[in-house]
């Protein structure tokens, strides 16, 4: 009778002692994100606060960085294919449409179901380009626009006027003093190369491109080692993503640091956020997406560092998707620009970029960065023989059409199919530089 007590007691000592520490123990949320450390450390913080505020719970944000959107697709991509059911991540945040597209089309994303009050304040367009997809499977939680970042007292030192279209960085004044990203590392640097295809033309697009890569002193392997390159000095500018130079704006100054928006030539873009399929916190990732929408999450975007509802550690300089966010920070924010008012912008099939963008970026790959050694010694020839017309044409001539890029798109996930092209490539492109540079 004894031992029957002893064992009941402890029966109930174990269970009291597993409820308390369930009833302890936080949710939980795994994010997967190409977003720089400065996003994580405002959003991640306020996001628990709230958490705690609005549902009495606290919950642990686990935040998965593969590196690019291109290394965060293909993470996905591999976890689901282990597993048809879930990734075991919960969100994908950021990245840029196209990758968002090419998750949804995989079927590895899930609708997401907004609270009616988000509905009226989000529209379902701006500038002409969807918030978000006809599934429902992503929605913009940013804006995002493409321009030039530059470096004002070293342009002023080179004697160069500051740049303010595609063309300009193409010129050959530029010539070694530009930095950009390699496609393949940098989501980026791939949705600017589209940008810039679709602004000129394929030939005069393709041409541009190749004038840029010779005008670069290299292909860094991520979208941030370019803008670090302006700031320090080491190069004169590069095209990159708004927040990325407004926010070095903001800390440094406008004096010293440049952005423009190419007129007419640039598009605004959505930065996505999507719930996976089979999300293992499913709840808390609908939790999630509604406070990044919310005003108070949009205005962690939108104000300078320090000011109330703002972000703490530095100003993040991006454009939000609600309305009433913008009504409420009228007057106060980092960039007055309003998307949902400004005109003159590209429109860009985000869902077509999406079908040939790892074989255009391969193209690129295979054609300039792999092949930038060659490259450059061939550009630096036309350049000393006046940088001719014919030269220029021959030397930016690419080893595919536009019709034949959009067929082998449908294969491309051949992998000896896409090796065997991508290596032609590479030997199309040495042969002709080496053409060139007799």
């Amino acid at each position: 009778m004894r031992y029957k007590l002893i064992h009941a007691i402890s029966i109930l000592g174990v269970s009291a002692t597993l409820c308390a520490a369930s009833a302890l123990a936080a949710e939980k949320l795994v994010v997967i994100s190409p977003h720089r450390k400065s996003i994580q450390n405002e959003y991640i913080p306020t996001f628990k606060a709230w958490y705690k505020a609005k549902f009495k719970s606290d919950i642990d944000v686990e935040w998965l960085d593969q590196g690019g959107s291109n290394d965060d697709v293909k993470f996905i991509r591999s976890k689901f294919e282990s597993n048809p059911k879930t990734s075991g991540v919960d969100v994908f945040w950021g990245g840029g449409t196209t990758a968002h597209s090419e998750i949804s089309s995989a079927g590895y994303a899930e609708k997401i179901n907004l609270p009616d009050t988000l509905k009226k304040q989000i529209p379902h367009t701006v500038a002409g380009m969807p918030l978000g997809n006809k599934a429902g499977t992503y929605i913009s939680q940013a804006l995002s626009s493409f321009g030039i970042f530059f470096n004002r007292p070293v342009l002023k030192l080179e004697k160069l006027k500051e740049p303010s279209t595609w063309s300009d960085l193409g010129d050959v004044k530029f010539n070694d003093r530009l930095i950009l990203a390699d496609p393949r590392k940098s989501g980026t640097s791939s949705v600017m190369n589209h940008i810039i295809l679709e602004s000129e033309g394929w030939e005069k697009g393709a041409e541009l491109l190749f004038r840029l890569a010779g005008n670069s002193r290299q292909f860094a392997q991520s979208s941030s080692d370019p803008i670090k390159a302006i700031v320090s000095g080491d190069a004169s500018a590069t095209v990159a993503i708004d927040f990325y130079a407004l926010a070095k704006i903001g800390d440094l100054g406008a004096d010293k640091l440049g952005f423009v928006l190419p007129a007419g030539k640039t598009i605004i873009e959505g930065d996505p956020v999507t719930i996976l399929k089979g999300a293992p916190n499913r709840l808390a990732a609908d939790r999630f997406v509604e406070y990044i929408l919310s005003p108070e999450g949009q205005l962690l975007l939108m104000l300078p560092s320090g000011t109330p509802g703002g972000p703490k550690q530095g100003t993040l300089g991006r454009l939000a998707v609600n309305t009433e966010a913008y009504k409420i920070s009228e007057g106060k924010r980092a960039n007055e620009m309003n998307p949902f008012t400004a005109k003159g912008f590209l429109k860009y099939d985000s869902e077509k970029a999406a079908t040939i963008r790892k074989v255009f970026d391969d193209l690129l790959g295979a054609t300039m960065v792999d092949t930038h050694k060659e490259l450059r010694v061939a550009w630096a020839r036309v350049i000393a023989k006046g940088a001719k017309p014919a030269d220029i044409a021959a030397f930016a001539k690419l080893p595919i059409s536009q019709s034949e890029l959009d067929k082998l798109a449908l294969k491309w996930d051949d992998g000896v199919f896409r090796n065997e092209n991508i290596n032609k490539w590479v030997k199309f492109s040495k042969e002709k530089f080496e053409s060139v540079a007799k």
